[in-house]
């Protein structure tokens, strides 16, 4: 079964809800007094993922080239603050400090890391379709 570019970018807008819930979560759990989720300040998390929706909203919508062109430098940013950095945390530390538990460090690192990999797959189909 072949993907499409489409279907790909609906791939990510699931990425984006995961990473709004979970933010929104970690800012609640901060909000009540409790430990963030993660070392990310949910805020700025939810700010990244909203800027990284729209452009995924746009590039279905149709303004491929700002979907093209975006894509791949919100992909690098998230490559390496949403899912390197959190995995040198736990290399670093592996009590993985900052992080309310191993269980939150683990999903930041599955949901970032699913985001990497859609994004990556939806920059390379929308250069490839570019091309075609």
């Amino acid at each position: 079964m072949f993907m499409t570019l489409k279907k790909v970018q609906k791939l990510e807008m699931v990425w984006v809800v995961l990473g709004v819930v979970f933010n929104t979560i970690s800012y609640l759990q901060i909000y009540s007094g409790k430990p963030a989720l993660s070392a990310t300040d949910p805020i700025g998390g939810n700010v990244f993922m909203v800027i990284c929706g729209v452009v995924v909203v746009l590039g279905l919508k149709g303004f491929a080239k700002t979907y093209k062109y975006l894509m791949p430098l919100l992909t690098l940013s998230l490559a390496y603050n949403g899912w390197w950095l959190h995995m040198q945390a736990y290399l670093t530390d592996a009590n993985v400090m900052g992080y309310a538990s191993f269980e939150s460090w683990l999903a930041v690192i599955f949901i970032n890391g699913y985001g990497v990999f859609v994004m990556v797959w939806g920059s390379l189909l929308a250069w490839q379709k570019a091309k075609a």
